[in-house]
């Protein structure tokens, strides 16, 4: 397990790539769950409540998933999928328990606005490692990955928050 948060940890710091994991449908669950319950957890005050914010991360979920599969499709690459999937959510997972070890204390002492900066540097962050993957597995700059996350990030909010709107934007 600990050379797996390290391989993680390696992946945030860009220098590895999916193609360095092991194609393990196992993996994939695994992560998969675990960042839907992180990511309930950090969304809950988002999405007023524990329900909403389950859809919204189901949600996400499935269109990462979705649009990962499609994307390397399309591309011609669609034997990294397994891999690439795996990498995106280990991020995923990995954002969402900093994000969880973050904001709890910061609230406690009040000091949200300090959160909320974390929250900011860790989504640039984010971009950019998930960014780092797209790279490896879609064999185009970073720059690129980049753009195509960014791009993603804006669809699929836009989506999620129709479907499942956010506390305070009625």
């Amino acid at each position: 397990m600990q050379a797996l948060l390290l391989f993680f940890i390696d992946l945030a710091r860009l220098r590895r790539g999916p193609q360095d994991l092991p194609a393990s449908t196992a993996l994939l669950a695994l992560l998969a769950l675990t960042g839907v319950v992180l990511g309930t957890a950090n969304g809950v005050q988002m999405f007023g409540g524990a329900g909403a914010a389950l859809g919204a991360n189901l949600l996400d979920l499935l269109l990462t998933l979705v649009l990962l599969f499609v994307l390397l499709r399309f591309t011609g690459h669609a034997a990294r999928w397994l891999q690439t999937a795996t990498a995106f959510l280990g991020l995923g997972v990995l954002a969402g328990l900093i994000m969880l070890l973050v904001r709890a204390p910061a609230q406690a002492f009040g000091i949200t606005d300090v959160a909320l900066l974390i929250d900011l540097v860790l989504a640039i962050w984010l971009h950019v490692a998930l960014g780092n993957v797209l790279r490896h597995a879609l064999d185009v700059p970073l720059l690129a990955g980049v753009l195509i996350v960014l791009s993603y990030t804006m669809i699929a909010f836009a989506v999620i928050a129709r479907i499942f709107p956010l506390v305070g934007s009625n």
